[in-house]
Parts: C-alpha cells; sequence; structure tokens
C-alpha cells in the first residue's frame, strides 16, 4: 500500500462515528495485516456483532495509505442488485454522465487508482457483490476492498475474518479488573452516556459482569441494555436479563446461539418499549437511509391524537433504537438494520406495509416536487443538500412505483421535478434506468408522461446519447401536442438543448428564443432564467458575444435578486467565456471565479470543472504553469463525472488550444509535471488555487478580496461576521439579532462571497486577523 500519503478530501465520505469506538484493538491491527497481504477482506458475523463499526474504525485507520482514498457504500438500502453498481458509484461521486454501464465506469475510474472500498451490508446481495467485486479486482490493480457480510462472498482471492463478539468476563465472582473485558468498557461508555456517574463499585461489580455475561458481549445488545440504567440499576437489569433467560434462548433453532441472543435482546428491547415508541419503531422502519421530522410526521403520524411523535422519537434516541445526527441545523434519525428489520416485521403484522410505503412515496414525491417549485429562491443549495440526503429513499420510492400495479405515474412526476436538481448532481444514468422501467408502464399521452419524457431526453443529451435523446424528444413532442402551451414550451427548451448538443446552432437558438417568449409570457422565472444560460451559452458558440451578455445582464436580474445559484453560476461561466473570446481578460477572470464561488457552494461537480477549465484557458497566455495546473485539477471532476469537454461542440477546441500553448511554452515534460501537481489537489486545495494568484499552500496574512463583489462589508455584516467569530450558528445569530434565521444565511452567504471566502472557518480567521491589527483589505 505504500508510503501514507497527505489526506484527500475524498477520504471524507467515511460517515462520522456517533459514539465512541471501545476495545478490539488486537482485531483492528489483524485486519489491517488482513489487508496489507490481501485485496479483499471480508468481516462475517451476525446482525449486531459491530462488523460495520470495527469496518469503518479499521478504514479511519487506513486513509492515508491510500492515495485516492477510502470510501464507504453502504447498501443496507439496496434491494434491488441491479441497482449495486449504481449505489457504489453514486458513494464514489461517479454521478454517470456518460453512457457506459455502471460497472464500466467503475472499472475505468479505478483502474489506475489505489484506492479502498468498504463495501457495508452484502450478505442480501451477495452473488450480485461477489461478481462485482470479482470484476473490479480483476481489473484494477491497485484497488482493495474490505466487505462486511453474514457470508462471505467466496470468491477467488477473499480473506475472510470472522468477527467475534467482544471479551466476556469468567463465571464466577467478578474480578477487580473488569474494565479488561471489552464487553465491560462498552457498557460503561454507553451506561455514563445515559448515567454520568454511572462507575463500578464493590456493590455492582458482580451484577455488570453478569449483564455483558448474558449478553454475550455482542455491542449492540450491550448498548440496547445499557440504556435501562436510567431506570434501573445494574442488578436489577441482571436480575431481568436472568428472569428471560427462556427468551434468549428461543427464536429460530437453526440460528448461532448468539444471533439468537441477539435477535432476543432486540426482541426484550421491543418489549419494553411503550406501545407508542412500538408503534413509532415500526412506522419508522419504512424509511431507507434515515428520515427527518417533516418526513416522519408526515409518513409515520398514526390516527392516535395523544401520540406526540417528536417527544417519542427523542424517547427511541434514549432507548438507543435511532440515533440522531445535524445536518445544516436539521436533526436526521437513523436506525440500525437489525432494529430496522424487526420494525418492518412488527409493520407487516399490522398489516401497515403497503398504506406505509405509499404515504412514504407520496412524501417523497412531493418533496421532489416542492424542490422543483422553490429552486429559484434563495433555498435552492439547502433543496440540493435535502435531496442528496435523500437519495436513498427516493430510490425507495421508484422501487415501490415500479413493483406496485397502477403506481407507476407517481414516480414519473418524482422524475420530472428532478431535472435540474439531476443536472447539479448528475443523475443521468440512475434516472434514465428508472425512466427506461417506468415509461412503459404509463404510455397514456398525459402531461406527466411528457414532461418525464422531457428530463429523460435532456439527461440522455447531457451523457452524450443523442439518439436516444431524439427519440425521447419525438415521444415527448407527441405526448404534448395536445395539452397547455406551457407544457409545450418546456418541450422546444428541450429541443433546443438537444439541438445544440448535436452542434446545430441554427435551430437551437430560434428554439431557445421560442421557448423563452413562452416563459415570460407564462411568468416562469426558473426557466425564463434557465433558457437565458442557454441561449447565452448558444450565442458565446455562435460569436455574437453582444448577445450572449445581454442574456447575462436579463438572467443576474432575475437570479440575484432572489439568491438563486445554479442558473447564475452558469451564467457567470459563460459569460466568462464571452469576455475571454472578447480578449477581456481581467473582467473574464472576475467572472469565472465568481462563478467558482457558488459551484462550490453547491458542490456542483460539472460547474466546478467548467469554471477550473475556463480559469486555466484565460491564464494559458500569461502563466502556462499555472495552466496546466488548473487543467489536472479539472480533469479530477472530469472523470468523476465520466465526461469531459469533448461533450459539447465550442468546448474542446478551447481546451485544445490551451493545452497546446502550455506544452509549447513549458515543454512535454514540465507541463506533465505541473499538470500532475493539479491533479494531485483535492476539490477544496483546487478551488482555492484557482481564486487566488498564490501557490498552492501558501498563506497570506489575509485571503484577498473577491473580485467582482467587492466593496466593503456593511455595517450589519460586520456584526454578523463577529458573531460568527464567536460560534454561533446561524440560528444563534438570528434569535441574538431577532432576524428570522433565512436572514442570517443570506447575510452569512454575502459576507463569503464578499470576501472570496467558501467556510465559515475563514470568516473566524479574518476577524482574528482584524482584531489583532491585521491590514483591512482594500
Amino acid at each position: 500500500m505504500g508510503e501514507p500519503a497527505p489526506e484527500r478530501e475524498h477520504s471524507a465520505t467515511l460517515p462520522a462515528e456517533l459514539t465512541s469506538f471501545v476495545g478490539r484493538r488486537n482485531e483492528r491491527a489483524e485486519i489491517r495485516r488482513l489487508l496489507a497481504d490481501a485485496r479483499l477482506v471480508t468481516l462475517t458475523g451476525f446482525g449486531g456483532v459491530g462488523k460495520t463499526r470495527l469496518a469503518l474504525r479499521v478504514a479511519q485507520e487506513l486513509r492515508r495509505a491510500f492515495t485516492d482514498g477510502v470510501w464507504f457504500v453502504s447498501l443496507a438500502g439496496v434491494n434491488d442488485p441491479d441497482w449495486l453498481p449504481h449505489a457504489v458509484s453514486t458513494a464514489l461521486g461517479l454521478q454517470g454522465r456518460s453512457t457506459r454501464t455502471a460497472p464500466g465506469a467503475l472499472v475505468e475510474y479505478l483502474r489506475s487508482r489505489e484506492t479502498l472500498i468498504v463495501l457495508d451490508n452484502c450478505e442480501h446481495l451477495i452473488d450480485t457483490c461477489a461478481m462485482l467485486t470479482d470484476t473490479l479486482l480483476r481489473t484494477c490493480a491497485h484497488l482493495r476492498v474490505l466487505a462486511t457480510s453474514r457470508e462471505p462472498l467466496r470468491i477467488r482471492g477473499e480473506t475472510v475474518h470472522a468477527v467475534a463478539p467482544l471479551t466476556v468476563p469468567a463465571r464466577g465472582p467478578a474480578e477487580a479488573t473488569l474494565h479488561q473485558y471489552e464487553s465491560v468498557s462498552l457498557f460503561v461508555d454507553r451506561a455514563r452516556a445515559v448515567q454520568p456517574s454511572f462507575t463500578i463499585t464493590e456493590n455492582n461489580r458482580d451484577a455488570v459482569a453478569a449483564v455483558c455475561r448474558h449478553l454475550e458481549g455482542i455491542p449492540l445488545a450491550l448498548e440496547l441494555a445499557a440504556v435501562r440504567l436510567r431506570a434501573m440499576s445494574a442488578a436489577e437489569l441482571a436480575s431481568a436479563l436472568a428472569d428471560r433467560q427462556d427468551l434468549l434462548t428461543h427464536g429460530d433453532r437453526t440460528a448461532p446461539d448468539r444471533q439468537r441472543t441477539m435477535a432476543a435482546c432486540i426482541e426484550w428491547s421491543f418489549d419494553l418499549c411503550s406501545e407508542a415508541e412500538r408503534e413509532v419503531w415500526a412506522r419508522t422502519a419504512v424509511f431507507s437511509g434515515g428520515f427527518e421530522l417533516d418526513a416522519a410526521t408526515a409518513v409515520c403520524a398514526g390516527d392516535r391524537g395523544e401520540i406526540t411523535l417528536p417527544d417519542v422519537l427523542l424517547d427511541l434516541v434514549d432507548k438507543s433504537v435511532l440515533s440522531a445526527e445535524t445536518h445544516d441545523d436539521r436533526t436526521r434519525f437513523r436506525m440500525l438494520t437489525p432494529l430496522r428489520q424487526r420494525g418492518l416485521r412488527e409493520l407487516a403484522e399490522l398489516g401497515l406495509v403497503s398504506e406505509l410505503r405509499r404515504r412514504h412515496r407520496d412524501f417523497h414525491v412531493g418533496l421532489a416536487e416542492q424542490a422543483a417549485a422553490e429552486w429559484m429562491s434563495a433555498r435552492q443549495v439547502e433543496w440540493i443538500d435535502r435531496l442528496r440526503r435523500e437519495q436513498s429513499n427516493m430510490q425507495a420510492a421508484l422501487e415501490f412505483c415500479f413493483m406496485e400495479p397502477g403506481a407507476a405515474e407517481p414516480g414519473l412526476r418524482m422524475g420530472a421535478s428532478l431535472l435540474e436538481y439531476g443536472l447539479a448532481d448528475g443523475l443521468f444514468r440512475v434516472g434514465r434506468l428508472w425512466f427506461d422501467r417506468l415509461l412503459p408502464l404509463a404510455p397514456e399521452p398525459t402531461e406527466t408522461r411528457a414532461l418525464a419524457l422531457r428530463t429523460a431526453c435532456w439527461w440522455a443529451a447531457m451523457q452524450g446519447d443523442l439518439p436516444a435523446a431524439s427519440r425521447l424528444l419525438a415521444d415527448g413532442l407527441d405526448a404534448a401536442s395536445g395539452l397547455e402551451p406551457r407544457v409545450r414550451t418546456k418541450l422546444t427548451q428541450a429541443e433546443a438543448f438537444v439541438a445544440m448538443f448535436a452542434g446545430d446552432l441554427d435551430r437551437a437558438i430560434p428554439l431557445f428564443t421560442e421557448a423563452l417568449t413562452g416563459f415570460r409570457a407564462s411568468g416562469d422565472h426558473a426557466q425564463t432564467a434557465h433558457t437565458l444560460a442557454l441561449v447565452q451559452l448558444a450565442h458565446t458558440f455562435a460569436g455574437d458575444l453582444e448577445q450572449a451578455l445581454a442574456c447575462h445582464d436579463e438572467c443576474l436580474a432575475i437570479t440575484e435578486p432572489v439568491g438563486e445559484c445554479w442558473s447564475r453560476a452558469h451564467s457567470l461561466w459563460i459569460a466568462g467565456l464571452a469576455h475571454l473570446a472578447a480578449g477581456d481578460l481581467e473582467t473574464a477572470t472576475r467572472l469565472e471565479r465568481d462563478g467558482l464561488r457558488l459551484m462550490s457552494r453547491m458542490n456542483e461537480r460539472l460547474g466546478l470543472g467548467l469554471c477550473l477549465e475556463a480559469l486555466a484557458w484565460i491564464g494559458a497566455q500569461r502563466d502556462a504553469e499555472r495552466a496546466a495546473m488548473l487543467l489536472g485539477a479539472a480533469q479530477n471532476h472530469w472523470e468523476a463525472i465520466e465526461t469531459s469537454t469533448e461533450a459539447l461542440p465550442g468546448l474542446f477546441v478551447q481546451h485544445e488550444h490551451c493545452l497546446k500553448m502550455a506544452r509549447s511554452v513549458l515543454g512535454d515534460e514540465p507541463y506533465q509535471t505541473a499538470w500532475d501537481r493539479g491533479r494531485a489537489l483535492d476539490a477544496a486545495a483546487a478551488i482555492e488555487y484557482a481564486l487566488t494568484d498564490r501557490p498552492p499552500g501558501k498563506k497570506d496574512s489575509a485571503p484577498p478580496a473577491a473580485p467582482g463583489y467587492g466593496g466593503p462589508l456593511t455595517r450589519r455584516e460586520r456584526e454578523i461576521a463577529r458573531l460568527v467569530a464567536t460560534g454561533l450558528s446561524n440560528r444563534d445569530i438570528a434569535e441574538r439579532l431577532v432576524i428570522s434565521k433565512r436572514t442570517a444565511e443570506t447575510h452569512v452567504a454575502n459576507i463569503m462571497t464578499k470576501l472570496g471566502f467558501t467556510s465559515r472557518h475563514q470568516i473566524i480567521a479574518f476577524m482574528a486577523e482584524q482584531q489583532n491589527g491585521a491590514a483591512p483589505r482594500s
């Protein structure tokens, strides 16, 4: 695996540990040793024994040993074997903009990379996991896989490590040094989380040892039991477990003893829950990949008015049935797979599976439609982040639409609503897969079908699959022929888009103009702004720079007042190209950097690549080494989203011109060295380098102000910057200043834009510099 390399941004894809990791020091060392010798190590064991936590901890410890990153792929929410390669691609950030199959894209991306993939929860897809892993290992010489499964993959080269329960004290009087046993350490650690003063004493030593023996050192069982110390002593807990010895030895007689113990412990936890808690446990099990309070309220609220859902959810967190984590000031709940399986079993016994899955589907269809309705707003980045968090749930909702007779229409509505989000996040391959499944199930020429065909056509064109895009477009135009003008206008826009990707600007520009007229007449500001950016690009390619910049001004007039980012960022990128074509390199640089800042706020991989490329093109005439490095940095994004500037006529010419100019100035070997240095930058370092004029890693006393927005901070912005520097969240700032949270968020975003920052940490550092007497910015 070589010498440790600097940490890369993609290593951050490992989930954060919400509780402390206890024990298994020798086992971790053994697994690291196995991975040094074998390219596939599978951790086996029953549910709840700790395979996932152990794999994550080993992966964390090995992050610096893999130059190209460590990636975590959770398969707990993947039920369709056909979806497995897409789940792996999504986890790796391969957004599928090409027409290659997902396995082919994975092979191409991983072939030369030194990477570790953690493939978690393989047992329900064991055959498919085995075949995909075998393919990847045979074709990608530097790849290693750490899998977790209840059974081995049974392919050539696999090394199996059976994960054992934690060590437990022997029977008889408890030893004075109980903490040497891992089960005791874990139990005490979790006990202190609910009862901070808990400690092992002469009085409870035997009881703690008995609890750990009863639960056979099974981590999940110990965690579930520890929360009971809130209401009972260790002795009472040990007695209760002993009294339920019948339960601990019943269940599936064919299962291993410890697996029966695990099931029994979950059953005991289920029985000890109140009726309301059991009901909410069962209902929330319908979610895949976690859920937030609004989703639980819409999907899981029962008919009994006495249930206060937020309180019950917190009770389930207290009982370790749910875990809670915070995303952008929102709480997201998750349930471990063994607990979810118990909940689904209860849901089936209650006869509520179909009803809850329909509610789940309807909520996530509505979520996609609400995101589309609020796309043209300051909430746009928030919606992008939310939809990213809900991908597993949306996948489950689409699966229900496909499997349930007569349920295709809601799935097509979801797909139609995700056009812009799909463009921002690159859902092309997986999105088209679902369209291929659902469109034949709803052949009637409805508005839903027409708009779904529009989205499918658009995504096919983005992949460069123009024959498929043309077929989908023709079907969409047919379906829209008898519908309202607003639907036909959207198909006209798609027709123009396909023409532009085919290089037919003479056809694309009039069609875009026709669509613009329709969108303006109907007051559809989101589609007006989007179309303005598109026709702006077409005019730039056609050499009509005056018209292109007029479209840019109109697009900004629509998007800036409402805080929209996506169309504005792309319009800034295109305006930079127009000024580059006009020879105004200073203005082009300013616009591209402004666009890059917005792209980084959205983590829009396509846009990041486009802006890095454009800044390379602009700088090629002045700094060939910098241009080569930016081209190398952009290549990371092109490979991740499986595309390049070749996908769109007009861009590749500029790319080739820049490459040849930089190579001719530097020479082949120095050019390659600079390009490789750019490739070695992670996304954050590449963005910082592109936004400044200093080499990577060199820090100025204060980062330069953002060109273009410029200007000093307002009095209110300075006040908010000082509050950010004290560590307050946007919510805290809003409460302190008696303003809305959204207003606080807007002020913070404006501060970062003006100062050229991409994170709150930079605001904190900047304010510290100001306090220490650093020179103010010009």
